[in-house]
């Protein structure tokens, strides 16, 4: 920001010593006050009702008396609000409403002859009860080579009444104050000025004459844009859910391994039997011709320990979860431990691939590139999606994305993922759901349908930051001994790896869902359409063609949001929220299923709970019809001990304590069996898949086998 004199007639060595450094300061300070004292027609302890009002404490009720005064940071940014007692008893500009008509229409500011690049305005207005569409008052931006520049002054907009003022689309409640039931407060303006180089020789501060009164207190003027604070002063509303009948998310000391859900068995260890992982097509098959599917994790390379707990945990823990592939970008450094190569050992004689940048120097230079058990980042063309995170550094109260995927189809991962697609290039599909959020568990299910039915080649969760400034994340499901040991310490269940993580791996490695038609995108179509179909942009010189009987069985109404894909196996109500996947050997519903009743060929549900996510699936190679070794899943939502939002839950105002809750589900199944078999037993399971003593209640009606899920279980395990 520089000050030059309007005519250059003067020079600054000219001036006196005093004046020239004032000159100097002004140039040079960041950011400039710009000088209201003599504008300034109103003081802070005046009240605007005294004429219409029969109250004693007018000064009170008008709440400009508790102003500050003086130099002030009003979300951030720096404001000069004069004092009156400096002043004759003067601090802020008053224009004329129809309120107040002895006001002026308008006064000019003088700004000192400066260039700025940005105007900060700290105003309000009485009685204003216009339109958000009707101009109330103006700036004039007036330039010293004549030209103009308009800013309108809309109530709701660029500022609001003073009684219930708050935030706008494009201004910040700035100083908030409250006296008895009546709330008040002024607005910042930010303004970028599409000048900046161009000397400002004054601003004018004019009245439309309608009924609102316009208040002007303080103007900044910055060079650079100064960052609005998220805070605002006014006390958000709070809400925090009834959790007094959740349960404590507590897992037991025993290990899943060989429980129901166990998914090793989906690994073909060691990794790189088959040879190396190549193209064909649009898919990938390794050197012998077996077909290549990845289900994995991304670790984040943020995480100063990843590398040991790839060799230690991830080779233990990884296979239950049926994770056959792990992605991380190894730090740029020959002297880490353990060593690249260590890692694609250990985790190579579990079955589990390492996908690594094979471009890259270091990684070259140790020679793992060669192996079969790793996949070169360039085999394939990689997407990702990500709501609320992985964040890194957060403080509360901070804002977060809480809206559920099954109300918005378009806006969901999978989405966001067949608009990254290129057809005919095997893809890599990567995914991060963040806490908070009340429908995490819509993810694990609705993805391994979508990766099956897309085609994708691998899904890769994202795994989060481990620690975040205070807030703890959990790695594997429940930290249940950082619960222990520290009651009083925020324990946040953000691992990737949820209760269905296991079925969501078996249903996609498996195939059990068909995959769909050939639809070639383009820039302007339909995004449910798109979901209707195996998706994907057509490539380079591409040849590819949408496929006619796949839009013939599809059938998609963009008036409800809703779609059934073109293999009849995936529905989606974007309208009520509820996705169905049906498919012989998986079924699930995901969504609002509160009291309404799902039956088809396999199965019925109902249940009370307004969310959940709920699968069967069958755990040999028989349909549900058929099989005698099955698993229920069900999960609804999870939150921390007193766990505080704003009203509308779109910002965490306390992240909580350990333990983690869980909403009880409430659920009754039926299994549609072509005869009844009084041999089939329904347990509960455990987090770790161990089976609890509370009894499930189970019968016979005719040819079905009816239950109930119980509230401390985790897993239902139909078997013989």
């Amino acid at each position: 920001m520089t000050v030059e004199s309007r005519k250059g007639t003067a020079k600054a060595f000219f001036l006196p010593l005093a004046a020239l450094f004032l000159t100097l300061s002004q140039a040079l300070a960041e950011p400039h006050f710009i000088d209201l004292s003599k504008a300034a027609n109103r003081g802070l302890a005046e009240s605007f009702d005294e004429a219409f009002s029969g109250i004693k404490d007018l000064q009170e009720k008008n709440g400009l008396k508790d102003m500050p005064v003086g130099p002030q940071t009003f979300r951030g940014i720096p404001f000069q609000v004069i004092d009156p007692t400096k002043n004759q008893g003067r601090s802020f500009v008053v224009l004329k409403g129809r309120r107040k008509p002895d006001f002026p229409d308008g006064v000019s500011i003088p700004t000192g002859n400066l260039k700025t690049s940005y105007l900060y305005f700290l105003h309000t207005c009485r009685w204003g009860g216009t339109a958000q569409n009707i101009t109330v008052a103006e700036y004039d931006i007036v330039y010293d080579d004549g030209q103009v520049t308009v800013i309108p002054l809309r109530v709701g907009v660029e500022f609001t009444n003073f009684f219930g003022a708050d935030d706008t689309a494009s201004s910040f409640l700035a100083w908030w104050h409250k006296y008895k039931n009546t709330e008040m407060g002024v607005n910042l303006f930010p303004w970028k000025n599409p000048r900046p180089d161009q000397v400002i020789q004054s601003i004018l501060f004019k009245s439309r004459g309608n009924m609102p009164v316009p208040l002007l207190f303080a103007i900044t003027a910055s060079d650079k844009e100064l960052p609005v604070s998220p805070d605002s002063p006014k006390p958000e509303k709070t809400f925090q859910t009834d959790t007094s009948e959740w349960i404590p998310f507590e897992s037991s000391d025993a290990s899943p391994v060989s429980t129901a859900i166990d998914m090793s068995f989906l690994l073909d260890a060691p990794a790189g039997k088959h040879g190396k992982v190549k193209v064909d097509g649009g898919k990938l098959v390794f050197e012998d011709g077996t077909p290549a599917r990845f289900w994995g994790m991304k670790f984040n390379n943020k995480n100063d320990s990843i590398p040991g707990l790839v060799v230690s945990v991830a080779p233990v823990l990884l296979p239950i979860y049926g994770i056959n592939l792990i992605s991380f970008d190894p730090p740029s450094v020959n002297e880490v431990k353990p060593s690249l190569k260590d890692i694609v050992e250990s985790n190579k004689a579990k079955g589990i691939y390492v996908e690594l940048d094979c471009n890259d120097k270091w990684v070259i230079s140790n020679g793992v590139c060669g192996d079969p058990a790793v996949v070169p980042k360039s085999i394939w063309v990689s997407g990702q999606v990500v709501q609320n995170g992985p964040m890194v550094k957060v403080q509360v109260p901070f804002n977060f994305d809480n809206k559920p995927m099954v109300l918005y189809p378009e806006q969901s991962f999978p989405g966001h993922l067949n608009q990254q697609r290129i057809l005919g290039t095997p893809f890599l599909a990567a995914w991060f759901k963040g806490w908070p959020n009340e429908y995490l568990a819509e993810s694990s299910l609705l993805m391994a349908a979508y990766g099956s039915f897309e085609n994708w080649a691998g899904c890769l969760n994202i795994e989060p930051p481990s620690d975040n400034e205070g807030i703890k994340f959990s790695f594997f499901g429940s930290d249940h001994e950082n619960e222990k040991e520290a009651k009083d310490q925020p324990v946040i269940n953000q691992s990737p790896l949820d209760e269905q993580s296991p079925v969501a791996a078996l249903a996609y490695l498996r195939g059990d869902i068909k995959e769909g038609r050939v639809y070639v995108l383009d820039k302007d179509g339909s995004p449910l359409k798109a979901l209707a179909h195996k998706s994907g942009f057509q490539p380079e010189n591409g040849k590819f063609k949408t496929d006619a009987g796949g839009l013939l069985k599809a059938k998609v109404n963009e008036k409800t949001k809703s779609f059934v894909s073109d293999t009849g196996q995936i529905s989606w109500q974007g309208n009520v929220g509820v996705v169905k996947v049906e498919s012989p050997r998986f079924q699930a519903l995901i969504g609002f299923l509160s009291h309404r009743k799902f039956n088809n060929a396999y199965w019925a549900v109902e249940t009370p709970n307004p969310f959940a996510s709920l699968s069967v699936i069958s755990l040999n190679k028989e349909n549900i019809s058929l099989s005698d070794h099955l698993l229920v899943t069900g999960v609804t939502r999870m939150e921390n001990t007193g766990q505080i939002y704003n009203a509308a839950k779109t910002k965490l105002i306390s992240p909580g304590m350990a333990p983690i809750l869980v909403e009880p589900l409430s659920a009754k199944f039926v299994l549609y069996r072509p005869k009844a078999d009084p041999k089939l037993k329904v347990r509960a399971l455990d987090v770790n898949g161990q089976p609890i003593k509370t009894r499930v209640s189970a019968k016979w009606v005719k040819n079905s086998l009816v239950f109930s899920w119980i509230p401390s279980a985790f897993y239902l395990e139909i078997f013989k």
